[in-house]
């Protein structure tokens, strides 16, 4: 066996592992995460907010891309139990509910970052409101189901000499599919994300330097929450583009060297990097919770009443008075070893 065919079958091996092991991490990160926000972002002291609906469709979207994207490609594509190869309904199935949940996940973060920008210009408050959010949610969902129906249609088992996949169909329509992904999941809405985020610190900064009269000026504790909401609304705008930006490289790759013959050596090294890049694509869905929690104290402090309660409920006491009732003795404690030496 020549070193060109053991290489090929070791990447191809390491490609399986990869993809039976990897994408753990961001399923049980993930999970834990998505949990947590939902709890939170339903708490009356950020739920009365606009831009949390938006953050809590997000977490949706994000539950359904772990439990069914993340969940079916570490079956087929780790174990090789894949339906979508056997069953066409299944497959038109499995990637309509991949796209539409992944596309609506950075959608919901351009709408937040776009309810930032409209309160930052002072526009009327009913597009700042919850039922206002609620309807360009609704939409949102229609628009992107309606978009990514040609899935239901031209995706299928695409047959050849070497595999069987589960696939859009090939020629013009699998060029149109992919760049339609391309640009509706990671490119359209994180440069459309950043200009919104640029635009809304300019007139913050604006803001702050004008006089506003007496009777519009904001409250604090609103000044507060709203610039914290930005800050994790900002930090999970860098997320997507850090976890996007080489997916969106490796799609437009494929897209361009669709017809492009290639050895099996180069096919391995594309499955595996592709692999990978997918994989890593998973961070923008799964590591939320954890930016939210080291961006904004208004967070933070809504998941320690969160714990706080669950801890009431459980023990019967404030976790807060737990913890400086052992503070306490252990400062006590110090201080009569001190005493004693």
């Amino acid at each position: 066996m020549s070193s060109s065919s053991n290489s090929t079958v070791w990447l191809n091996y390491m490609n399986v592992q990869v993809n039976r092991y990897l994408p753990l991490p961001f399923l049980i990160l993930g999970t834990i995460g998505v949990i947590l926000n939902m709890i939170i972002f339903t708490r009356r002291g950020l739920f009365i907010n606009s831009c949390t609906h938006y953050l809590l469709g997000n977490t949706v979207a994000n539950f359904v891309i772990l439990y069914w994207v993340v969940f079916t490609r570490i079956l087929s594509d780790g174990y090789k139990i894949d339906p979508s190869t056997t069953s066409d309904t299944f497959c038109k199935v499995r990637y309509f509910f991949t796209y539409v949940p992944r596309t609506l996940s950075t959608w919901f973060i351009l709408l937040a970052c776009i309810d930032r920008w409209a309160s930052s210009i002072k526009v009327q408050r009913r597009f700042n409101s919850v039922p206002f959010a609620r309807i360009v949610i609704v939409i949102a969902t229609i628009i992107c189901s309606v978009s990514f129906s040609n899935v239901l249609v031209y995706f299928g088992i695409q047959k050849s000499s070497t595999s069987t996949t589960c696939y859009a169909q090939p020629g013009p329509y699998r060029i149109f599919s992919d760049l339609q992904y391309l640009i509706f999941y990671a490119l359209g809405p994180a440069l459309i994300m950043l200009a919104f985020g640029l635009a809304t610190l300019r007139n913050l900064r604006r803001t702050r330097r004008q006089v506003l009269p007496t009777g519009v000026q904001p409250t604090k504790n609103t000044t507060r929450r709203d610039g914290q909401l930005l800050a994790m609304l900002l930090m999970q705008v860098a997320l997507i583009i850090v976890f996007t930006g080489p997916f969106a490289g490796q799609k437009l790759y494929d897209t361009f060297t669709l017809n492009v013959k290639k050895s099996p050596l180069r096919t391995a090294q594309d499955n595996l990097s592709g692999a990978i890049v997918r994989i890593l694509s998973y961070g923008s869905h799964a590591f939320g919770f954890f930016v939210y929690t080291l961006s904004a104290r208004i967070f933070r402090k809504e998941l320690l009443r969160t714990v706080n309660s669950v801890y009431r409920r459980i023990m019967g006491r404030n976790l807060n008075a737990t913890i400086a009732s052992t503070m306490l003795m252990t400062h006590m404690y110090t201080m009569e070893m001190m005493n004693i030496h």
